[in-house]
């Protein structure tokens, strides 16, 4: 498993190892090199305990497709993550399904081979704001983009 997809209280699926088991999908590249600043501005926002991609944030799903349309050689993980207001199993799952809508409309919608994407959950273990408010856990449901590059 990639080195930057591991430690406490990750899960991964759709093509890793996690609590759930193996998948029947290849894990993601071995030996790869993470790189979260070329896709950082796509990342996608959901609504409170919700995984539905919203019709505002499609177009952020469609530029990360016609990057992976335009550069070969790399994987892409896609990371769910929650704000901290549910169970931590709770949370987990619901940063899972986050993941995996991102990454299902990666595939149905722009045809991108299901070896190349592949999801990870959080939950709410990495809040992009520490914040208590409204707008912090706003910032906080998301999906975020991993490009893994050969080295």
């Amino acid at each position: 498993m990639n080195p930057a997809l591991t430690g406490t209280g990750i899960r991964v699926g759709e093509g890793g190892v996690g609590e759930g088991g193996l998948s029947n999908l290849p894990p993601p590249m071995e030996g790869g090199v993470p790189n979260r600043a070329i896709l950082a501005n796509e990342t996608v926002y959901f609504d409170f305990d919700r995984s539905a991609i919203r019709p505002s944030e499609q177009p952020k799903l469609d530029a990360v497709a016609t990057y992976l349309k335009n550069t070969s050689g790399v994987q892409l993980v896609v990371e769910g993550h929650c704000d901290e207001r549910g169970t931590e199993e709770y949370n987990r799952s619901l940063g899972e399904r986050r993941a995996i809508a991102a990454r299902e409309y990666l595939l149905q919608r722009h045809g991108i081979g299901s070896d190349r994407v592949t999801t990870a959950s959080f939950g709410e273990d990495r809040p992009a704001d520490l914040g208590k408010t409204e707008e912090a856990y706003a910032k906080n449901r998301r999906a975020e983009f991993v490009i893994l590059a050969p080295q």
